[in-house]
């Protein structure tokens, strides 16, 4: 008889970080914002890892980064609010992601009678105590016992592969985000087709939703045809660069003019951080340059976010072509335009309430944008 050895659990557990955060990117789940206050300050971070424990007594299950400001504020309050986001309010999902002194200071809440932060507009909130906590790995395990819950109706916000959507639209948007940074990224060469199976194939989606997102893709000029139907990269040319931060600029001073008298202190407040966060860079090192163009696009986006419309700040995010500035150009380039990229002058309009300084300041900055962008294509031989 043949004797066979049976594995170890070690021997089997053989699955590298990226495979384990592409696997699980599959299981789509709701989206919440865990809240708290400490000594007068308000707390949030947004969390996937959430579930329902028990039904008697009711009790919820959090889960959260050891490192996280919002982890430690936790365990100081011993207790938390799960505000579960709903659809429209994907933009929360982002905002209380990042690392912020004052998340709250442009998002409407209110402080319940237990002295928890709830988000107001969330689809649910529930208020927890904490009973109860473990560790695993990275991560503490918060057991909280429900002491009150409310619920409105409407669809919930969901996330599926890195990407936040209507529930039903979740696989089409990370088809499209996977399917647009791959076309930016160059990771098919100028003057290539684009294969739809091998795109497919790389980001573990169903051909149909890539050819999907391509014809989006070509829509918005960053994809063309050929005769013979394929689909390829378009090249970013100085005329693009005129009609990509043009139109932005149409989008972003038309929302100034129509809501910049109603913005709030709070929103004032939010945008005056990051736009003083963003000019206290002076010079930039290859790691910062991912950071720093997420934020300079992000204090655009506020403005735009002053519409309080989804698909207009949707619309000028998808504007947004900077990764290929992360891909072609180096943080030397950039180094050198950024005395031409300071947002003051914009923050000083805004704070005055000032539509046509503020207009003009847009406008301004958008010009010196693209003589810079164009003169980085012209050195790059005219298209990139």
């Amino acid at each position: 008889m043949t004797k066979t050895s049976t594995p170890s659990v070690d021997a089997l557990s053989d699955v590298d970080d990226a495979q384990f955060r592409n696997v699980v990117g599959h299981f789509a789940s709701g989206v919440t914002v865990i809240t708290t206050l400490v000594d007068g300050k308000l707390f949030g971070t947004t969390a996937s890892a959430v579930s329902s424990l028990s039904m008697d007594p009711p009790m919820m299950l959090v889960c959260l980064n050891r490192t996280s400001s919002s982890h430690d504020a936790v365990v100081s309050a011993g207790h938390y609010g799960i505000n579960i986001l709903a659809a429209e309010q994907d933009h929360l999902a982002s905002h209380f992601g990042r690392k912020s002194d004052d998340k709250f200071a442009a998002v409407p809440h209110t402080i319940s009678s237990r002295g928890i932060p709830l988000i107001d507009g969330a689809l649910a909130t529930i208020e927890c105590r904490v009973e109860e906590t473990a560790t695993g790995g990275t991560h503490t395990i918060f057991i909280g016992r429900v002491l009150a819950a409310d619920a409105r109706d409407g669809e919930p916000l969901a996330y599926y592969r890195g990407k936040f959507g209507r529930l039903e639209r979740a696989r089409e948007k990370s088809a499209y985000a996977g399917t647009r940074d791959w076309v930016l990224r160059r990771r098919t060469p100028l003057g290539a087709a684009l294969d739809v199976t091998t795109i497919a194939d790389e980001l573990r989606l169903e051909p149909e939703l890539v050819h999907n997102a391509l014809i989006t893709l070509s829509s918005e000029s960053l994809v063309g045809r050929t005769d013979a139907g394929d689909f390829t990269p378009t090249p970013l040319t100085a005329d693009a660069v005129d009609d990509i931060y043009d139109g932005r600029a149409a989008i972003e001073t038309g929302v100034v003019e129509t809501y910049l008298a109603s913005m709030s202190d709070e929103q004032f407040a939010a945008l005056q951080a990051l736009g003083e966060e963003v000019d206290a860079t002076t010079e930039l090192a290859q790691e910062d340059l991912d950071r720093f163009l997420d934020q300079n696009l992000e204090y655009h986006a506020q403005l735009v976010d002053l519409a309080g419309s989804a698909q207009l700040s949707d619309s000028y995010r998808r504007m947004n072509v900077s990764t290929i500035w992360r891909e072609t150009f180096d943080a030397e380039d950039w180094s050198v335009r950024l005395e031409d990229n300071r947002l003051q002058s914009i923050t000083a309009a805004v704070a005055n309430r000032d539509v046509e300084a503020a207009k003009l300041a847009i406008r301004s900055q958008t010009e010196l944008i693209k003589i810079g962008a164009k003169a980085m294509i012209a050195a790059n031989g005219g298209a990139v």
